[in-house]
């Protein structure tokens, strides 16, 4: 072999006449690898890499910038190290410093070439290059680059060499079957494109939003912040299921079952109704509740929602059993319950929160039924239903009609009013809600929500006009009482401390209540 020159390597004619063809596309590329040229484009083409990497910010484009000038850093290392080696130096060692400058700078431009083309992808499509995809190119180059390299400077007969170990390329295959099986289950998977990284999916019983997906396995991080590897030759062989596909919303079934003595169109209505109240879910598309089987003595029910991302489904879920129970429990509706289990029912009234003693305590209490005798109160008792309300649960809607009057009985509720919803004030037990807009018609002034579990003791229009049809000089009363409280509340808001006549509003109140109730006389 001809010596390494200061700034090149020539290489011997002995050389180039014993090495096999290696076709002309590597023929042409030979010398241009073993002149000048190569050092000159390698300072000047890591120049350029550095420059675009420092510029771009595309962290997958700076990383794969930042693997090629790595390459070239190396090639020029070893082409100033095969300029300085002595001339004593044995012709193997420098035979193996020029393979290694030939081998990096070849590795460099690929690594060059692939980024490039990969950032090209990436402007024409938002879908992310898998890491294992960008490996698979790269190594696969790397090899055909390199074999015709090796087999050319150090004069190696490579067909002889894994012809000769076929046995040994057996063993390893058997060692390393499961491994392979998970490399080319990668592959396939990468082809197909089940999932990427960033889509939330479920495998099995694991699902979580991907974060790797690499030669040996998938890894996804759960909604408990778990890190979950699963190899790819199981999730090949299992059904995958991907929430991400489309970023469009996605759709979450549960499904009750509820007695069979409530018409399943009843059941729908409550349950649709409880749906919109879940801010979690979406609106559009709608959610929907399907009658969906008979089970012994239920109805089988299927509730489908929807929502924006799918990490949300199970906070959605959980909101949505929690209010269904409360709202169930108020409307009279049965969750099935065992056969052999008795239970024992508390009369229609159902105070089983509350006691009678205090029921009929907390009526006396209030101004607006002061007027009423304890016969009167007694028949009052009678027709309230204990109504409990969840945490957060709306118990009245500004500007809807009003056919209930509220007295609290545990717990505490929010009053809010106008288009911010703030906070009017706070109402405890003894406190009523409604009554102007049950007795008079007129839509209900603010918004009313839990703050916590509340029981309330509800009473409905009929029970009013049982009242006024047994004691017909009760509207007077009542219409009086409630003309003196909103004419107290006027002139609070007008920060006038004088005297008001409250008969004029006390005559229109009491118009209402005849065209309400039907009183005549």
């Amino acid at each position: 072999m001809g010596r390494v020159s200061p700034l090149g390597v020539q290489a011997s004619t002995a050389t180039l006449t014993r090495e096999e063809p290696l076709g002309q596309s590597f023929r042409a590329l030979l010398p241009f690898l073993q002149s000048n040229l190569s050092l000159v484009a390698g300072v000047v083409l890591a120049l350029l890499l550095a420059g675009a990497r420092a510029l771009s910010a595309d962290k997958d484009f700076r990383r794969d910038l930042q693997g090629a000038i790595r390459f070239l850093l190396a090639f020029l290392t070893f082409r100033l190290a095969a300029w300085a080696l002595p001339s004593t130096v044995p012709e193997t060692a420098q035979k193996l410093v020029q393979v290694a400058w030939m081998l990096t700078f070849t590795f460099g431009v690929i690594r060059t070439g692939v980024a490039v083309a990969l950032k090209v992808i990436r402007l024409r499509s938002p879908v992310a290059i898998p890491k294992i995809l960008r490996d698979v190119i790269d190594f696969v180059l790397y090899g055909l680059a390199a074999l015709p390299i090796v087999q050319s400077q150090l004069d190696l007969n490579l067909g002889g060499l894994l012809a000769t170990s076929a046995v040994l390329s057996v063993v390893i295959g058997l060692a390393l079957q499961e491994t392979l099986g998970n490399l080319f289950a990668g592959l396939s998977l990468q082809l197909e494109r089940p999932y990427q990284v960033g889509d939330i999916i479920r495998i099995g019983e694991h699902a979580g939003r991907v974060v790797q997906i690499g030669w040996r396995a998938t890894r996804i991080s759960t909604f408990r912040c778990e890190s979950v590897t699963l190899p790819n030759s199981m999730v090949a062989k299992e059904v995958v299921r991907n929430f991400s596909y489309g970023y469009v919303p996605i759709g979450a079934d549960i499904f009750v079952s509820l007695s069979r003595d409530t018409p399943p169109n009843t059941v729908k209505a409550v349950v649709l109704d409880v749906l919109r109240e879940i801010p979690l879910i979406l609106k559009t598309p709608e959610p929907q509740c399907r009658t969906w089987g008979y089970e012994g003595a239920s109805i089988r029910y299927q509730i489908r929602y929807w929502v924006s991302d799918f990490s949300q489904a199970d906070n959605a879920m959980e909101q949505i059993y929690t209010q269904l129970w409360y709202r169930l429990r108020r409307e009279r509706i049965e969750l099935p319950i065992p056969q052999q289990t008795v239970h024992m029912r508390q009369g229609a009234l159902e105070h089983a929160e509350v006691s009678r003693d205090t029921v009929l305590e907390l009526l006396k209490a209030v101004d607006l039924f002061s007027v009423l005798d304890s016969r009167e109160l007694e028949q009052l008792h009678q027709d309230l239903v204990a109504r409990r309300f969840g945490k957060g649960e709306t118990i009245i809607q500004e500007g809807e009609a009003g056919h209930t009057f509220y007295l609290v009985a545990t717990g505490e509720v929010s009053v809010r009013a106008g288009k911010a919803q703030a906070e009017v004030a706070r109402l405890q037990c003894g406190q009523t809600i409604g009554e102007m807009s049950l007795l008079t018609g007129e839509p209900r002034a603010a918004t009313v929500v839990a703050l916590e579990d509340s029981v309330l003791l509800e009473l409905d229009r009929p029970a009013f006009a049982r009242m006024f049809a047994s004691n017909p000089g009760l509207a007077h009363r009542l219409s009086a009482l409630l003309a003196q409280r909103r004419t107290q509340l006027r002139a609070v808001a007008a920060n006038n401390c004088g005297p008001m006549d409250s008969t004029p509003e006390a005559g229109r109140i009491l118009d209402r209540l005849r065209h309400i109730f039907g009183i005549t006389g």
